[in-house]
């Protein structure tokens, strides 16, 4: 059965859909998925009443041998597209501008060849939903449909900006490290600013946490490397009033568990005493966490074996601070994330992030190859 990856891309880029929205993604996944393994009793596809995603086995192998799990994401984000290619998103608001539909494409890409050559492989394809902040690789796992299988590796790519088409990069050990998401809301009274001394104010509150994370986890920073970061405060009503709410929504980024925890902390304490200095209250909350991306090194290695074979270029890769939720995979499995050169400039999450359809023939390469070495 003929497949043709970059129509298939164009169209999947024309319907991008937030997290657990993925509707139209998942009708355009399962015709296709039905019009290549069509016949084909090997293959078994499974989705769940309750949540968008699919899990396509291939049973090439006997049932006791190891499978190999391949991912790809699903979900946009919501931005606005500012491309000016016939494809463009028709989803006012949303666009792929994290690469998603170039992940899909590859994986869509390698079960077509599975299903031309049908090989003595036992393989998992993952299309996953909601990877972008919503946690949905913890969701699938937590189905328990995957624990069932002897897997032996997954593997997963990530469409690389300011990197040629042809370039793969990656590394051992840590790749992506830990983010958690936070809102943090200063509760004060509102006066007039005339009498300031009938208010609590939170504007103030904000100000002073803010000086003392800077500082505190600059501190904690020559132990290991991690990042803070509050980007955006909303807070009071009119001018001359004191705050009397401000809400202050960030990020912060480790590489161990252990430092985000003690981040946390210092976070929960910092803002104790600086609303008891004020006499005003606050709320911390802790929002959406991903475990970091550790790569196997066997399977690093591999991957480096792949692109001699194949001719591309690989590049050893630096641990970034970026989020992912395949770390959720690393820390029950051998598994290897990798970048796979774009051939765009822009960088990731903006609204001209456009990777080349060369992208995908390269990923469908490596990704047979690794399936295969």
């Amino acid at each position: 059965m003929s497949f043709d990856p970059v129509a298939f891309r164009h169209a999947l880029h024309r319907i991008p859909e937030l997290a657990y929205n993925e509707h139209q993604t998942q009708a355009l996944l399962l015709a296709k998925i039905e019009e290549l393994t069509s016949g084909e009793s090997a293959f078994e596809s499974v989705v769940f009443e309750d949540m968008t995603g699919i899990v396509l086995f291939y049973h090439g192998a006997e049932e006791n041998q190891p499978y190999q799990l391949f991912r790809a994401d699903m979900d946009a984000l919501p931005i606005r597209e500012n491309t000016s290619v016939d494809y463009t998103s028709e989803n006012e608001g949303v666009m792929h501008a994290c690469g998603h539909d170039i992940h899909m494409s590859v994986l869509m890409g390698l079960v077509a060849r599975v299903a031309d050559e049908l090989p003595a492989k036992n393989i998992i394809f993952l299309f996953q939903p909601a990877e972008e902040g919503a946690g949905g690789a913890e969701r699938i796992i937590a189905k328990g449909i995957l624990q069932k299988y002897p897997i032996s590796a997954t593997f997963a790519l990530h469409s690389g900006s300011g990197m040629d088409v042809s370039v793969v990069s990656s590394k051992p050990g840590i790749f992506f490290g830990i983010p958690q998401e936070f809102d943090l809301r200063f509760i004060g009274k509102s006066s007039h600013v005339a009498f300031p001394e009938h208010g609590v104010n939170a504007l103030a509150c904000a100000a002073e946490f803010l000086i003392r994370m800077k500082d505190e986890s600059a501190q904690l920073a020559f132990k290991e490397r991690l990042i803070f970061h509050v980007g955006k405060i909303t807070g009071g009503s009119v001018r001359n009033s004191i705050a009397d709410n401000c809400l202050l929504e960030g990020t912060h980024r480790t590489l161990s568990k252990a430092m985000k925890e003690e981040l946390s902390g210092l976070m929960e304490r910092v803002a104790t005493e600086v609303a008891q200095k004020y006499g005003a209250e606050f709320e911390l909350k802790l929002l959406g966490s991903y475990d970091p991306v550790i790569n196997d090194i066997v399977l690093y290695e591999r991957l480096k074996q792949s692109c001699y074979r194949l001719g591309y270029t690989f590049v050893e890769a630096e641990t970034v601070m970026t989020g992912e939720d395949f770390g959720f995979f690393s820390g029950l499995y051998p598994s290897l994330l990798f970048w796979l050169g774009s051939g765009c400039d822009h960088p990731l999450h903006s609204e001209k992030y456009l990777p080349s359809d060369a992208s995908i023939a390269v990923g469908i390469n490596v990704f047979w190859d690794l399936l295969n070495s």
